[in-house]
């Protein structure tokens, strides 16, 4: 799980960087924590991962996408100037397991802060089945961590939101499934 957390995050900078990995700076270790026990009422159920018994690459790709969707459909269109994506099943090796990796980045109008629509979705989203394992905010930039699921397959979401550069904005997110299994 560690090892994998680490890969997405890692992948995560590498893909919004636009680096390779020579030049690449270690990402920062994510804590995690222990979830509260779950609420009785869940904010918006879209936002919680489908749990099943057995992670294929088909159930990991189809509810990556759906997450997806729904938590880019928290962040009002109208201020949305452009979307990137980037996608992929990431494949086994010695050290972690196979999963599926995607990665949004929304530029939104400068006029919103970015810093408090990241936080705004960290805050939907720790109401809506996800727990908060760490987060920063330093020099313009909102960092959080955050897993849903089951504790021995979990989804790992890592959210951003980057007003370091003057007149540019966006919010950034990359969602980890599950280790596949089968």
């Amino acid at each position: 799980m560690l090892a994998r957390t680490l890969a997405v995050s890692a992948v995560a900078l590498l893909a919004l960087a636009g680096c390779t990995s020579e030049a690449s700076t270690p990402a920062p270790v994510p804590t995690t924590t222990q979830s509260a026990a779950p609420s009785e009422t869940i904010l918006n159920p879209e936002l919680a991962p489908q749990v099943v018994s057995a992670v294929t690459a088909d159930y990991a790709t189809t509810e990556g996408v759906r997450l997806a969707d729904a938590i880019q459909a928290l962040i009002d269109p109208a201020i949305v100037l452009d979307t990137g994506e980037q996608s992929q099943t990431v494949p086994a090796d010695d050290d972690i397991s196979s999963y599926f990796g995607i990665l949004r980045v929304i530029t939104v109008d400068p006029a919103n802060d970015p810093i408090v629509l990241a936080q705004t979705l960290n805050a939907v989203l720790s109401q809506s089945g996800w727990s908060v394992s760490q987060t920063t905010n330093e020099s313009g930039i909102y960092l959080s961590t955050l897993v849903a699921g089951p504790a021995e397959a979990p989804w790992v979401l890592f959210i951003e939101g980057n007003a370091s550069v003057a007149g540019e904005a966006s919010v950034s997110f990359t969602l980890g499934s599950p280790d596949i299994t089968a």
